[in-house]
């Protein structure tokens, strides 16, 4: 039974950056009918599935999975909602109006459950295509990352999870987690909003917050034109990498 991402009140009000446009190294390609950025060697025999935030498609975001790809891992992010990602304009929302579409996108978009199946299904195709991987990772962003919490149950076809300033689940759902876990949060993430989380986990884990970061500031909130900013990102990416190299 999946439970509703509920998006946090820095989520809410937190605006979005529009990023300076930059030369990405991936493509494009279309599985099922989705587009889906690939970036990194076709050879790879590892793997990492981003599941991206209701913004879809940032400029941050895919420079992000560049840096993944640049380590040398095929770095898949699907395009879940197509033309039609939560707009920028909502953000900050005004108002209970603007509060109630992003929930009803939530639910409808964003549902947990067809998520995870979504998921699942073109991890499967996309192994077919490149049948050289033999591991998967497994990256999450905000939306994305209350979805991968559940994707890596005891039955998870992950061998590693990343959440990144995520939404955090039930403590049930902590405890069916199988796979080693690090959780980058920003400052609108503090240990009481994820110590029930934390503490329900039976795996390896590792909690770090950046109590100079905006939530998103990894995604499509980061404005990469501030140097502390710029700094924190990579940084960031680092801790990702670096967790990946120890588990994937």
């Amino acid at each position: 039974m999946t439970e509703p991402f509920r998006p946090s009140a820095a989520c809410c009000s937190t605006p979005a950056i529009i990023g300076e446009p930059s030369s990405h190294q991936g493509s494009f390609i279309k599985v099922d009918s989705m587009q889906i950025y690939a970036s990194g060697p076709k050879d790879s025999s590892k793997a990492i599935f981003i599941i991206y935030d209701v913004f879809g498609f940032s400029s941050q975001i895919l420079e992000g999975a560049d840096m993944l790809a640049a380590q040398g891992y095929r770095v898949f992010m699907p395009g879940f909602f197509g033309k039609s990602p939560a707009p920028l304009s909502w953000m900050p929302l005004d108002g209970p109006e603007q509060e109630d579409k992003l929930d009803e996108f939530c639910e409808g978009p964003g549902n947990t459950g067809e998520t995870l199946t979504k998921t699942e299904h073109l991890r499967q195709e996309l192994q077919e295509l490149e049948p050289s991987i033999r591991k998967w990772g497994l990256i999450g962003y905000c939306w994305g990352g209350y979805v991968a919490a559940y994707a890596v149950g005891e039955t998870a076809p992950f061998s590693v999870c990343v959440q990144l300033h995520p939404g955090f689940p039930s403590s049930e759902i902590a405890g069916k987690v199988s796979v080693p876990l690090l959780a980058l949060c920003s400052k609108d993430e503090p240990e009481s909003y994820y110590k029930d989380f934390k503490t329900a986990l039976r795996v390896e884990n590792r909690f770090e917050v950046f109590p100079e970061m905006v939530h998103g500031w990894l995604a499509a909130r980061g404005d990469l034109a501030k140097p502390i900013v710029r700094e924190q990102f990579n940084q960031g990416y680092q801790m990702v990498i670096k967790w990946m190299q120890g588990h994937l």
